[in-house]
């Protein structure tokens, strides 16, 4: 016999048996043989009853998750002397680690020709792909030291307690007593960020502000809502004897954005979920695409297929999603009075949520700026218009706002004979953007 992929001698017995028996498990079994030398001669073992009940309970012990299943333990006679045979089989809830040492290089091992070796960090990640039924927020998190002071913090503010029974109950304990991937998603050592930039105009090509948020994801979204809220400007209308604030981009659809894009991202993912604000929009690029089995039509239609469940429920109790599947359709009925409405653009790998800045067209008009394409003409030959427009500036009617209203016309309808009464010669303009006036001219 031979020191290979499936053997392993041992002179005696000692604690490092483990990290043979679980590479062995990791990888495609073996056995190990406890009273043979490296160089293969039997030298046996004195007490092989004592070695092989100390052998059964260090791996009992010191191997999680439980391995016993995919190994026994004998007493053979080799050249007439007593061996101690630990035989291995590939076990079915691969990574295997040391107890102590948690799911990382150091505590997970695999087999190499005649070596046992620490497992990379994508081995480990495989193994638990491989392992059954993979759901990221529920298999084992890669990290164990964590810590949840904004986690708590925010659960507290909720009103919600947020002990060690709680975090088992949630999910972000499993029934080992390990933190999962949602537990780390929810402590300030989550490797997952948030990036936001704010460009000037409609291109990505000036910035006036970008920022990157880390943490708990919790804190992340918080704290992501809190900075767009600062860029979400606030425009007021007169109606009668009443102020009418409205925002840029209606709240209630932003805030669901946000929460969808963090629900409902793939974490296996290592990218950042990506937000570009713009003059016109706002962009929100969550990894992953749609959960599988869900169509972009299901989406639409208010069909909720949870990649995250467990999150999910995190984000319903502390009241930050009402009820499951419904975040479209909140997103579409915030814009039900508005002329623009938002996209909803799906890939195998990534959703990306468009929101129109609602005021954008208002904006390009006090700036004396009308898109083409958007552009609806007035015949030159319409004198009525024009006409009804010169006597309520005559009127006193001097805004295009006002005049708008007046006249039911549209923004760029509005726009285009202003303009045209201006290159004519018959009014002027006096003032910018939202101070501008018109005056008949004489």
């Amino acid at each position: 016999m031979i020191e290979d992929a499936k053997t392993e001698f041992k002179r005696e017995y000692t604690d490092t048996i483990r990290k043979s028996v679980l590479a062995f498990a990791n990888t495609d079994g073996g056995c190990l043989y406890i009273g043979i030398d490296d160089d293969a001669s039997v030298v046996g073992v004195e007490d092989a009853d004592d070695v092989q009940k100390r052998i059964i309970s260090l791996c009992r012990d010191g191997i999680r998750p439980d391995v016993m299943m995919f190994l026994s333990c004998d007493i053979i006679m080799i050249e007439n002397k007593t061996v101690v045979r630990i035989q291995v089989q590939r076990g079915t809830d691969c990574p295997y680690y040391l107890s102590g040492k948690g799911i990382r290089p150091e505590g997970v091992f695999v087999r190499r020709g005649s070596a046992n070796i620490p497992a990379s960090l994508g081995q480990i990640r495989k193994m638990i792909r491989e392992s059954g039924d993979f759901r990221y927020e529920q298999e084992r998190s890669l990290e164990q030291d964590l810590t949840f002071d904004e986690t708590a913090k925010i659960f507290a503010e909720s009103e919600l307690p947020f002990g060690k029974a709680q975090q088992k109950t949630l999910g972000l304990i499993s029934a080992d007593g390990l933190y999962t991937n949602l537990g780390l998603l929810l402590s300030e050592q989550s490797q997952h960020t948030v990036k936001a930039a704010i460009f000037s105009g409609r291109k990505q090509e000036v910035f006036r502000n970008r920022r990157e948020f880390s943490g708990s994801l919790l804190a992340q979204m918080n704290n992501l809502i809190e900075y767009l809220d600062f860029y979400n400007e606030v425009h007021s209308e007169i109606h009668g004897m009443k102020r009418v604030d409205s925002r840029d981009y209606p709240v209630k659809a932003l805030r669901e954005a946000v929460f969808n894009a963090l629900v409902h991202r793939d974490y296996a993912f290592s990218g950042s979920t990506l937000v570009s604000l713009y003059e016109d929009r706002l962009e929100i690029l969550s990894l992953g695409g749609l959960a599988e089995g869900a169509t972009y039509q299901d989406m639409m239609m208010g069909v909720s297929i949870q990649r995250n469940p467990k999150l999910a429920e995190i984000f319903y109790r502390l009241h930050y999603i009402e009820a499951f599947g419904t975040g479209v359709q909140r997103i579409l009925r915030a814009y039900e009075d508005s002329g623009r409405k938002p996209q909803f653009l799906v890939s195998d790998n990534a959703v990306k949520v468009i929101l129109p800045n609602i005021h954008y067209e208002e904006i390009e008009a006090e700036r004396g700026i009308v898109r083409e394409s958007k552009v609806e003409y007035v015949p030159a030959s319409n004198i009525t218009d024009d006409t009804r427009v010169l006597e309520a500036i005559a009127c006193g009617l001097d805004s295009r706002k006002a005049l708008q209203e007046k006249m039911s016309f549209s923004l760029t309808k509005t726009v285009n004979i202003l303009r045209r009464l201006q290159d004519e010669g018959r009014i002027v303009r006096i003032g910018k953007g939202k101070n501008s006036r018109y005056l008949v001219k004489n």
